[in-house]
């Protein structure tokens, strides 16, 4: 078997898991798995929507995640794209934002932010229409001036 053809197989494997026991038929949609391992390492409940908050966290308020992935990079930045009024008011209904470093599928750092730290600022590039075009992004020494870390404990993102 080639190389591409275990990494293959191992996904198709991945796929099989997700649906089996998770009932998760779009682990691979917008990396959708980030936010699974990010939602279990928080202890929040994953959305397996594609729309609506990322995830839940414990007292049900839905949040938002966003991830650099470092590999073969060295910098990065965390992007809020189609900032509408529908995309705005989703966001406006989160207590929290996390922000999390991996490197591949590893977690190396999350931190959280309360939304209200954010929120006008991101608000600045909202279209305040139904147009998707707005966008801003942070940088990770911005999130950092602002952010709790969160200590990463689960061995799921660091076998």
């Amino acid at each position: 078997m080639s190389p591409l053809q275990k990494i293959n197989s191992l996904l198709k494997q991945a796929e099989k898991i997700a649906e089996e026991e998770l009932g998760i038929t779009n682990i691979f949609y917008n990396e959708a798995f980030v936010e699974a391992f990010i939602a279990d390492e928080l202890g929040h409940e994953w959305n397996t929507k594609t729309q609506g908050g990322d995830a839940f966290e414990p007292d049900g308020t839905p949040t938002e995640y966003k991830a650099i992935n470092v590999r073969g990079k060295y910098k990065g930045t965390f992007q809020f794209h189609w900032l509408s009024e529908n995309k705005m008011e989703k966001l406006r209904n989160t207590k929290n934002m996390y922000f999390a470093i991996r490197d591949g599928v590893q977690l190396k750092e999350v931190y959280s932010v309360p939304t209200e730290k954010l929120i006008d600022k991101i608000q600045e590039k909202a279209t305040n229409s139904k147009s998707t075009n707005g966008h801003i992004s942070f940088t990770l020494e911005q999130i950092k001036k602002i952010a709790v870390p969160h200590k990463i404990q689960h061995t799921i993102c660091n076998e």
